[in-house]
């Protein structure tokens, strides 16, 4: 099978005396923190056609809870058993509640905390620094870029990774844009870890603040190639 073309890609995006030194496939790194809602840039959406299909669905859900005729449903009785204020409002009702609702909470609390540790076993730590830090802000980018990932770059200034925009269950000609960029006096290092975590293609990108996030090539021996160049030059 022959070995997908990313510098062809990735030249098209390079400045006027720039030189590409690796070009590798960009994917993303599994569980990365998810970005706070205040940070996430809003979908770009045709507005005309979302209002339609939501216009249409609320259309046909109110159709479907009136009853035939139009006329509105009979209320339950309110003397029935169910909606007895005494029986719902008892103390030791409230209480069974109380306790059923706090365990479930705890059992969610549990399980969450499992696939917490779960995740860390197999992929490690993905990030280092806050939202306002050099790798918090590139990944900020890379989120709200949108699309999906495709290439990455390694040059004699920068490091930069396209997107595909061209999402959808049609197939289309690729429309790639630079989903996030960092130049290369803000890189300290690109660190190769491929023995502790899954996938073997991870490395971090280490920024000269301190703070780092990880970045994935789909094998070893491409984020080997990508650590070489950075090394290297």
């Amino acid at each position: 099978m022959p070995k997908m073309d990313h510098a062809t890609p990735c030249r098209r995006f390079l400045h006027p005396g720039e030189m590409l030194w690796e070009a590798r496939e960009y994917q993303m790194y599994p569980d990365l923190p998810f970005l706070p809602a205040h940070l996430r840039a809003p979908r770009k959406r045709s507005a005309p056609r979302a209002k339609g299909l939501l216009g249409a669905l609320s259309t046909v859900l109110d159709k479907a809870t009136q009853p035939s005729g139009g006329a509105a449903a009979p209320s339950r009785p309110a003397g029935g058993r169910l909606l007895d204020n005494g029986l719902v409002n008892h103390r030791l009702t409230r209480a069974a509640g109380t306790i059923a609702e706090s365990l479930n909470e705890a059992q969610e609390n549990i399980e969450d905390a499992l696939d917490d540790a779960t995740e860390r076993m197999m992929y490690g730590k993905p990030m280092e620094g806050s939202w306002t830090s050099m790798a918090g802000r590139f990944l900020v980018q890379v989120t709200n870029a949108g699309g999906s990932p495709r290439h990455q770059a390694l040059t004699d200034r920068r490091l930069f990774v396209l997107t595909d925009q061209a999402t959808g269950w049609r197939e289309r000609e690729p429309e790639l844009e630079v989903a996030a960029q960092v130049q290369l006096s803000n890189i300290a290092e690109l660190r190769p870890r491929p023995r502790t975590t899954f996938p073997r293609g991870r490395f971090d990108l280490v920024f000269v603040d301190g703070s780092w996030l990880a970045l994935c090539c789909a094998f070893q021996e491409d984020m080997q190639a990508m650590v070489t160049a950075f090394h290297g030059r």
